[in-house]
């Protein structure tokens, strides 16, 4: 197959075009590598578009944004063409901002591509094997980074992994994400208003249609459609957040138990379960939400949205108390004060850590080294560390922050003629200070 643009070799080859993806790619093209991102549809986003996974979660303390860089070009890119108000976005501005920075950083960009063989030399990655509309092509590099979300890399390599909860491997939920349009929110959040008891706790009721505003709950209404039949037993509450045009919100509400989304059967079977639900939740809201009668299904999201397959054993694992405690490292790269977040299985109890509001945690550079590879890096959702703490780090702009660092790094290994781990930190520190403590960049 003669595709033109490819080279026989390039430095960095990154595999997953999601956020994590794309700001690494991004970020050791600027530097000076010749990289190439591949990804498996024929848009990059990852669950940001494919999944249609908005709002952005939480990531400052106080007035200090703790992710910035390309990450906030991203935004800016989205602002830009009037798809971003606040946190939430929508995931065709996000398809057009990611594709403009990686031209401008002269990324070579691969799409309907599928990895499907990682070509080991002992302890080093030589190539990857491409389909590509059944033709099998190889494709050469000096440093991987897997962003592929199921840590695809480092599985087909047989590198170490782990999957799932450490003991039992019971994977968090998937969910459908859907979008609807002709919501009278006046109607609609004044109900909320007047029903608080119905709602999460931690929801603030003065609410600014001028800016995003994310509603979860009307318990009361969805255990009775449960127990009538009209919804099933699985969804636990209706969430949904506003989106940068008037009457238009997302949902993250389907709740889909039991499934592995690493595999194409149980994919299958998610995708099945989770259509069904969302139209039994858009029913519902039709016939006994207030603010919802004349609403209407615009789109569901092109794929079901996992939250954790496999993560990749390395150098360090991030630990539950790294996140708890608010630890610093010397090798730090990324910051971040999302808490512990797990949508746990039906015999599972799911958790959500409130955090305060004068604190990060932090994550380490080794974090990002596959233990037993030589030139494998990975970022965003199989990061190194455990189930727990991997609730916390799964988040898209901590996955934009480690893939950004991900991507300083190995431009630094080929710059210098070194390996990833003969890198001193304090250097890919320097090229990511955006990112750090005002300790460390003053």
């Amino acid at each position: 197959m003669n595709v033109r643009f490819l080279k026989n070799e390039y430095d960095v080859v990154v595999a997953g075009g999601g956020i994590a993806g794309i700001s690494a790619a991004v970020k050791a093209g600027r530097l000076g590598a010749k990289v190439i991102l591949i990804e498996q549809y024929g848009f990059v986003g990852g669950m940001s578009t494919a999944g249609m996974v908005s709002p952005f979660m939480k990531h400052s303390i106080k007035d200090e944004i703790l992710v910035r860089g390309i990450f906030e070009e991203l935004e800016k890119g989205m602002i830009k063409r009037k798809g971003m108000i606040d946190n939430g976005f929508y995931a065709s501005a996000f398809r057009f901002a990611a594709l403009e920075l990686l031209r401008n950083a002269r990324v070579d960009v691969l799409l309907n591509a599928s990895i499907i063989k990682v070509n080991r030399e002992k302890d080093r990655i030589k190539s990857l094997n491409i389909l590509i509309h059944g033709y099998d092509i190889e494709i050469r590099g000096k440093v991987f980074i897997d962003t592929t979300g199921d840590a695809q890399l480092v599985y087909l390599g047989n590198f170490s992994y782990v999957k799932g909860d450490e003991k039992t491997g019971k994977l968090q939920a998937l969910t459908l994400f859907f979008r609807m349009g002709g919501i009278d929110f006046v109607r609609a959040l004044d109900y909320v208003k007047k029903h608080k008891e119905d709602f999460f706790s931690w929801m603030t009721f003065d609410f600014d249609l001028a800016k995003i505003i994310s509603v979860a709950g009307y318990f009361s209404t969805v255990k009775k459609a449960i127990a009538q039949g009209r919804l099933s037993e699985d969804v636990n509450y209706i969430f949904y957040t506003t989106l940068p045009e008037s009457g238009e919100a997302s949902f993250n509400t389907s709740n889909i138990l039991g499934l592995d989304g690493s595999t194409s059967s149980d994919l299958t079977k998610a995708e099945f379960i989770g259509r069904e639900q969302v139209w039994q939740v858009v029913n519902l809201l039709r016939d006994d939400i207030p603010g919802f009668e004349s609403s209407y299904l615009l789109e569901t999201a092109i794929q079901v949205g996992v939250r954790e397959t496999r993560r990749a054993i390395g150098d360090y694992v991030v630990q539950e108390e790294d996140i708890t405690k608010f630890r610093k490292f010397d090798d730090a790269i990324a910051r971040g004060c999302y808490g512990i977040d797990i949508h746990g299985q039906k015999d599972e109890e799911s958790r959500l850590d409130e955090m305060p509001e004068n604190d990060f945690y932090e994550v380490p550079l080794r974090a990002l080294i596959v233990s037993d590879a030589k030139n494998l890096l990975v970022a965003g959702r199989c990061i190194s560390a455990t189930r727990k703490a991997h609730g916390a780090l799964r988040i898209m702009p901590t996955s934009s922050a480690t893939g950004e660092a991900s991507g300083a790094l190995a431009a630094l290994a080929i710059k210098n003629n070194k390996s990833v781990r003969e890198v001193n930190p304090t250097e890919v520190k320097r090229l990511i200070l955006h990112n750090l403590s005002s300790r460390f960049s003053s």
